[in-house]
């Protein structure tokens, strides 16, 4: 157990550094944290959620230190004001003093700050001025708005039950942060999520996100913080916050689910007259040649939904697929889809079999990784002849971390220790080869069962892909743009950042699938398969 406090070490002595002035006080503090933790589990006590634990610890500690240096009142949190009812006189636990401080909690962080200070821990408007670096008339203005709105409150205050109405699933174009951002910062987040939701139709202040949500502002600040820091959220300078990037309802696809079905099949003879001319300049390059029937397929299958991919995404993205870089050090735009709760998702049944989920990811890059300078993993998840889930075998963090990795020492025979495999990843190879169509195992030598090419190739392919675009935008260019023109989703006039091709993208979001799908049925794609054949690539340079 100690080894798990131990693990939160750094995260606590930032926090005990970000409240002491001196490195000598951080010090003192952060120790008299974990010895109360470590004296609490001598005594035979558990402490269920360590960092959670420790970092209440240092802040009671913390203000008790305070109290003592400057003999004064008992501090009331501002994130623990619920909890403080058996520390007060018998005035303070009455019902209406319970109403003040639970409507203090849904106040703003400027105005509650000094309503605590004037009130519950007695300093004058000359002090508090001071205190903040603010005007007196700054600190009376508040305490003149908190009060009102106290009064208000109190008037038509309703128990609110904590509620959480909506999910919201995140995705991205571009690449992403190191950290996986900036799906790591609402993932398992419903919290997040639903701030997200909420602040999308128009900009609104914490303490009306805190009255939207029925979440208290303290709890709902720091969260607000996150998703600011972390460009997925906007401040305004009147104190607002809204939501920084599209996001989709279930009707604005499915609205617009026939009518692409209808585009793909009136359209198909020109569509796959272009990629079937495509894949068979493919297969007479050289490379091609080397590949098994299996990697082949994979291949082609790559290949056919790039150039599908291209016409419906280049002509609605005049910028071009450029993302802006972010502060986390990846450059992506996200995109929402939001599911209210109880959604059906029956009625996404039918469509979810005409989703290329995610799109066209790429993960990797330059690299020196056991004698590859370059390598990098291009992907499509579909929902035919393949597993759109292939993460879920060793987890999305170690999969996205470690597959190249993987690949790289299958494909060039290098021992799993020497390029530091982690035990997971490789507890999971049988997975991998079972339901993946990544990896083949053959009298117990593992292989890498799909195309792995140098840059060079890479390039050779790409110039197949861009010309079948070429040709494809040449035969219905004109028809596309005529059938999206009153397809454009009205987004809000205040988000500046969302992409021309993100405002079509419910109008497009299945045609690639849908050609694929019309091929496959008519016995002209993927006839001979019956295997998981992921459209798939490994590139690299030595």
């Amino acid at each position: 157990m100690k080894d798990d406090l131990l693990a939160y070490y750094d995260d606590i002595r930032r926090l005990s550094e970000a409240k002491c002035a001196t490195r000598e006080d951080a010090e003192d503090l952060l120790s008299e944290t974990f010895l109360a933790a470590y004296s609490l589990l001598h005594r035979g006590g558990n402490i269920e959620h360590p960092k959670t634990w420790l970092a209440n610890t240092l802040m009671h500690k913390y203000h008790s230190t305070l109290r003592k240096k400057y003999r004064q009142p008992t501090i009331i949190e501002y994130d623990t004001l619920e909890q403080l009812a058996a520390e007060e006189d018998d005035f303070d636990r009455t019902e209406e003093a319970a109403q003040v401080r639970k409507k203090l909690l849904y106040l703003s962080q400027t105005t509650r700050e000094v309503l605590i200070r004037f009130y519950y821990n007695g300093y004058s408007v000359s002090e508090i001025a001071t205190q903040l670096g603010i005007a007196e008339g700054t600190v009376k203005s508040r305490l003149s708005a908190g009060r009102e709105k106290i009064k208000k409150g109190l008037a038509d205050m309703v128990e609110k039950k904590y509620n959480i109405p909506s999910r919201l699933s995140l995705s991205w174009s571009g690449s992403d942060g190191p950290n996986h951002q900036p799906v790591s910062l609402v993932e398992d987040d419903l919290i997040a999520q639903n701030l997200l939701i909420i602040a999308y139709d128009k900009p609104l202040s914490i303490t009306e996100l805190a009255e939207a949500i029925g979440i208290p502002t303290v709890y709902i600040e720091p969260i607000v913080t996150k998703l600011t820091e972390g460009e997925l959220m906007v401040k305004t300078e009147g104190e607002k916050y809204y939501t920084d990037f599209i996001i989709y309802k279930p009707e604005d696809e499915l609205n617009r689910f026939d009518s692409q079905l209808k585009f793909a099949e009136d359209h198909f003879e020109s569509f796959w007259s272009v990629i079937s001319q495509k894949l068979s300049d493919l297969n007479t390059l050289q490379f091609s040649q080397t590949l098994n029937v299996r990697q082949r397929r994979k291949l082609e299958r790559y290949v056919a939904l790039r150039i599908l991919q291209k016409f419906q995404l280049e002509p609605t993205d005049p910028q071009c697929g450029t993302t802006p870089k972010r502060l986390d050090g990846g450059a992506w735009i996200a995109l929402g889809w939001a599911f209210p709760a109880g959604y059906d998702a029956q009625k996404y049944r039918q469509a979810r079999e005409y989703v290329v989920s995610g799109g066209h990811r790429g993960d990797g890059g330059a690299c020196n990784y056991c004698g590859a300078t370059f390598l990098k993993l291009f992907e499509f998840d579909t929902p035919l002849w393949d597993n759109p889930y292939r993460f879920g075998t060793c987890g999305f963090d170690v999969y996205f971390k470690e597959i190249r990795s993987l690949l790289w020492c299958i494909y060039k025979d290098i021992p799993f220790d020497v390029g530091n495999i982690s035990n997971t990843m490789i507890e999971s190879i049988d997975k991998l080869i079972n339901s993946t169509g990544l990896i083949t195992r053959q009298n117990g030598k593992l292989g890498v069962d799909i195309p792995v090419m140098k840059k060079e190739t890479y390039r050779q392919i790409e110039a197949i892909i861009h010309d079948g675009y070429k040709q494809l935008y040449a035969k219905l260019g004109e028809d596309y743009l005529k059938y999206l023109q009153n397809e454009m989703l009205e987004t809000p006039k205040h988000i500046k950042s969302i992409k021309l091709v993100h405002r079509y993208l419910p109008a497009t979001n299945y045609i690639v699938m849908a050609v694929i799908r019309q091929a496959y049925d008519r016995g002209l794609h993927l006839s001979d398969v019956d295997y998981c054949c992921p459209p798939v690539v490994l590139v690299y340079e030595e």
